[in-house]
């Protein structure tokens, strides 16, 4: 019996080493140019459905920065055209900024608790710079999820994002 338990020990500490990443080796995954695979909302009666900002078809890029910066821009590919591409009406405008967020600024890793924190310094939503915006993550099939359970949107409870590292 005793050689048994010494045989699991044996076999699964190497993955316990292997889940368990540094922040160096985590920054080194993560350093480059992602891009947008999917986005999705958990509904509270369990259905999905991509974020509607982005509509199903959204596109975006997440940046981040050996020293330390980040960058994200989201957009809905979807959104009406500007009759005059020069002097577009302040409808058109309205409307290319309803389906379009980006910001930029710091990043940390917390490796303890598989978390990326992003420190906006700029952003189309205000709101956004100098916060501390948490993102869980893994890395899937070499994807990077971001998910975690959602708070501000009472009909949603959670929140994913699918990247994939541009080559």
């Amino acid at each position: 019996m005793r050689w048994v338990a010494t045989l699991l020990v044996v076999l699964l500490l190497p993955t316990g080493v292997l889940l368990a990443q540094s922040e160096s080796e985590v920054r080194d995954r993560l350093v480059g140019t992602w891009k947008l695979v999917s986005t999705e909302e958990t509904m509270k009666d369990g259905t999905t459905r991509p974020y509607r900002e982005y509509g199903p078809h959204g596109r975006g890029f997440l940046m981040y920065s050996r020293d330390g910066f980040m960058c994200a821009d989201l957009i809905n590919p979807d959104r009406p055209k500007w009759m005059d591409a020069a002097n577009p009406s302040a409808q058109e405008k309205a409307a290319a900024a309803d389906g379009t967020f980006a910001y930029c600024g710091r990043y940390e890793i917390d490796t303890k608790e598989s978390r990326i924190i992003h420190l906006p310094e700029v952003a189309t939503d205000m709101g956004y710079v100098g916060s501390r915006q948490i993102r869980p993550y893994k890395f899937e099939e070499g994807r990077l999820v971001l998910s975690g359970v959602e708070t501000e949107k009472p009909d949603v409870v959670r929140w994913k994002i699918v990247w994939e590292k541009v080559r």
